[in-house]
């Protein structure tokens, strides 16, 4: 038979593997969104690629605050782009360049989200197992067996009487005892 404590500590190990479950999904989410992102700014650049070709190539640039800029390259040399290298630096690359730093990047952080869902997956098993495991004790654990409460005579009900009432404090089953009531 399974003691309460044990019972307690289980249940404690499942909501902790519950949170680390919450805090990983967190993370998939946000994993997605950068997904997302490089994939949006690698088509972006792919397009920009392809009408060098015309020797004019245009977009509109979101500067943030609802604002958004034309931009305009006139010229048959593919243009350039700034793009983190590293550690906050930038670096100015073509566009077949950085579309192909973009590439490798989302590559990267796609293999990332692979493992932090296999992660997943992996610690959802393990919950469903815990509490699998936790619902089969608890039912084991048998409420002890305590006899039922002996009745106990109510006391008498006193006879209205033209005696001064009585203190405002409750008597009882605890006599003049102080309680929880008090």
């Amino acid at each position: 038979m399974v003691e309460r404590s044990e019972l307690q500590k289980m249940a404690r190990t499942i909501d902790a593997h519950r949170k680390q479950l919450d805090d990983l999904h967190s993370r998939i989410d946000q994993i997605t969104a950068i997904i997302d992102e490089h994939e949006i700014t690698s088509n972006i650049l792919q397009s920009l690629q392809q009408s060098v070709e015309t020797g004019r190539a245009g977009a509109r640039l979101s500067i943030g605050s609802g604002v958004t800029l034309h931009y305009t390259h006139e010229s048959e040399v593919e243009g350039t782009a700034l793009i983190d290298i590293g550690s906050g630096v930038f670096g100015e690359k073509p566009w077949s360049e950085a579309h192909a730093m973009t590439i490798e990047r989302k590559e990267g952080i796609s293999l990332l989200h692979k493992d932090l869902s296999e992660q997943a997956s992996k610690l959802e098993l393990k919950i469903t197992q815990l509490a699998q495991e936790f619902n089969d004790a608890a039912a084991s654990l048998q409420p002890a067996q305590t006899p039922p409460p002996a009745a106990t005579p109510a006391p008498p009900t006193p006879a209205p009487e033209d005696s001064p009432r009585r203190s405002s404090r409750r008597g009882g089953r605890f006599g003049s005892e102080l309680t929880l009531d008090d």
